[in-house]
């Protein structure tokens, strides 16, 4: 478990050569004591995070006080890449970050670990939705907000459209999308993909990523949920763009043509809703907890297999997210 007073964040958050803005602590498990490591406005060689990885010490940490200021450094590093050009320069710097990210969160045996750093995800996405967000309605920036503070307090369930954001975001940021309207269209698709679930019975909610359980007419129900998310939407007078909708409605649709609500084939897919289905079923497999030394990313590859094997997703596509986790 993590000290109540220190925060672990990836040791490849840590860009080398730069000035950092907190200081930086390491653990010695032996005692489970946090040594200061460097202290705030120091640098980190080149040659220290190479050893550091060829170790495989995956975790620095920085007190709670300082939290704020790790997540700001790293943002900031990422939101500056957001709208450029999209060079092949800048496209390594995007897989590289949300790589680092991605990957060292999910390469950790412990399951109180990967939520801590699920959580760090998070709020270093929150930084570049947010820019994403500013130029579209306020509607939008208002419902990212209400739902990361719920996310902050509430439930697994609760936390759920908050994660999927900001894996969704990330993974398309990692493959080399950093145009903002992109980059926003997503995150309100994401934010929203599940609302519809509110109109559905108390009884198949729980259900809803797995309807292999419920009988025939209950999945008829659940499989509704897409397009009751955009009738909600419409009644509430809140417009959204094409790209947004297609993520909505066909977040459930499959590659090989058997998803829903429409059974949608092939090419004519979206590709970010199928993005966002990865970031989806990414989720449900954090949240529903493991243990076992090494065994998330075991069951992660199971997840890729399975997705490939099924034809889920477009297989092209799934090879390129792969490579970032």
């Amino acid at each position: 478990m993590v000290e109540n007073d220190y925060m672990p964040i990836q040791s490849l958050d840590i860009e080398a050569e730069t000035k950092i803005t907190f200081d930086l602590y390491v653990n010695l498990p032996l005692n489970n004591k946090y040594i200061l490591y460097r202290r705030k406005g120091g640098k980190l060689e080149n040659a220290k995070i190479e050893y550091f990885n060829q170790s495989n010490v995956h975790n620095f940490f920085v007190q709670k006080s300082e939290y704020n200021e790790f997540v700001k450094y790293v943002a900031r590093r990422l939101k500056d890449l957001i709208g450029t050009e999209n060079t092949e320069s800048n496209k390594k710097v995007m897989t590289a970050a949300a790589k680092a990210i991605l990957s060292s969160t999910i390469n950790q045996d412990d399951p109180a670990m990967v939520k801590a750093l699920l959580t760090n995800l998070n709020d270093i996405t929150s930084v570049i939705i947010e820019g994403a967000l500013e130029g579209t309605n306020s509607y939008s920036k208002t419902t990212f907000r209400k739902l990361s503070a719920l996310a902050e307090m509430g439930t697994d369930f609760q936390k759920h459209p908050v994660n999927v954001t900001s894996l969704a975001v990330l993974i398309a940021f990692g493959i080399g999308y950093s145009s903002e309207k992109i980059i926003s269209d997503l995150a309100v698709g994401s934010l929203l993909h599940d609302i519809g679930l509110a109109r559905l019975s108390a009884k198949v909610i729980p259900f809803a990523h797995d309807v292999g359980q419920l009988i025939y007419k209950d999945r008829e129900e659940v499989y509704t949920h897409p397009e009751l998310s955009l009738k909600i939407l419409s009644e509430k007078g809140f417009e959204v763009s094409e790209m947004v909708k297609a993520v909505i409605l066909q977040h459930h649709e499959e590659f090989n043509g058997f998803g829903y609500p429409f059974g949608i084939r092939g090419y004519a897919l979206n590709e970010f809703a199928q993005i966002l289905r990865v970031a989806d079923e990414l989720d449900h497999l954090i949240s529903a907890g493991y243990s076992g030394t090494g065994n998330l990313m075991v069951r992660v590859s199971e997840l890729f297999d399975h997705l490939n094997r099924r034809k889920i997703i477009e297989p092209s596509l799934l090879i390129r997210i792969r490579s970032i986790l």
